[in-house]
């Protein structure tokens, strides 16, 4: 399979951590690499205090603006649309392996409606400090042989404090809903991400977690708004989208991969769900034309 699409890695990093302020002439730096379609190989994490960028991540448009935290994680499909002039915050690459395990789970859960988080006042400042002494320690070469334990030691608060930043926000989404509710719709998403390929039906995910169809049905909708049938299809129309534009597969073969034996069903499931055909969807990648993007702007998950 043919990689079409470039990973990018970081560079100049201190065993998997490089940090830096964000500044026009950084953004104008970065903008030849991150304006076009790419995969990361590792996290990203961008906190603004003045300014704006704009960010296609997976298909969808996102506006980052002060107080709102963002969270990339490795794989996603992404290109920077535009900044705004005399923007300044921080910006965070990170190597996945230093990402606590449970942190991720948290992070991954709540990213399923974004990479985007929205930070209380308090949260804003915390972070502006975090980042002030981890770019402080970054470039501290008196530090000497102490530096990579140091700087590797600091990003773990860090971690931890955006995965309780998500996860303030998913239960702030979640409303009043029961505790039972929330960890369903949360195993239920996980179970999605996992057996997408073979499990399509909303029945299917119901019996595996010993619960009716009813049950596991009317607690997804009131949770999250949406059906379960609403999250299969969304993993697989994002995963669908990705091979289209990063692979060289045959539509056949990527229905193929996907669960669908049936290619020509395949293409009128995807058709209804992005509004446009698998074809048209890759030629207009493939020829870099501006696809309609709604603007996600920044909002509790």
């Amino acid at each position: 399979m043919k990689n079409n699409i470039p990973v990018l890695q970081i560079k100049e990093n201190i065993s998997g951590v490089h940090i830096e302020k964000i500044t026009d002439t950084v953004f104008e730096s970065l903008y030849d690499s991150v304006g076009q379609l790419h995969r990361n190989d590792h996290n990203v994490c961008i906190l603004l205090n003045r300014g704006s960028i704009e960010l296609m991540v997976d298909f969808k448009n996102f506006a980052l603006s002060p107080q709102t935290l963002l969270f990339l994680q490795p794989g996603q499909i992404q290109r920077m649309v535009c900044f705004g002039k005399n923007s300044d915050g921080w910006i965070l690459f990170l190597d996945n392996k230093l990402i606590d395990e449970h942190a991720r789970l948290m992070i991954e859960e709540a990213l399923f409606n974004g990479p985007l988080v929205a930070l209380s006042p308090a949260d804003v400042l915390w972070f502006t400090r975090y980042f002030e002494l981890l770019y402080q320690t970054y470039y501290d070469e008196a530090l000497d042989n102490f530096h990579k334990p140091a700087v590797n030691a600091l990003v773990v608060p860090g971690i931890f404090k955006v995965a309780a930043a998500f996860r303030v926000n998913a239960r702030s989404a979640a409303g009043a809903y029961s505790q039972r509710s929330i960890e369903l719709t949360i195993n239920f998403k996980r179970l999605v991400r996992k057996h997408y390929r073979e499990l399509k039906k909303p029945n299917d995910y119901a019996e595996l977690m010993n619960l009716s169809i009813s049950y596991l049905n009317d607690t997804i909708k009131s949770v999250t708004g949406f059906t379960a049938s609403y999250f299969i299809q969304q993993e697989m129309l994002r995963e669908g989208q990705r091979l289209l534009c990063y692979s060289d597969q045959t539509i056949k073969e990527i229905a193929a991969y996907l669960g669908y034996d049936d290619a020509k069903y395949f293409n009128r499931i995807f058709t209804k769900l992005a509004k446009i055909s698998p074809g048209r969807f890759r030629s207009n990648f493939k020829s870099n034309k501006t696809m309609s993007l709604p603007v996600v702007k920044n909002r509790p998950l």
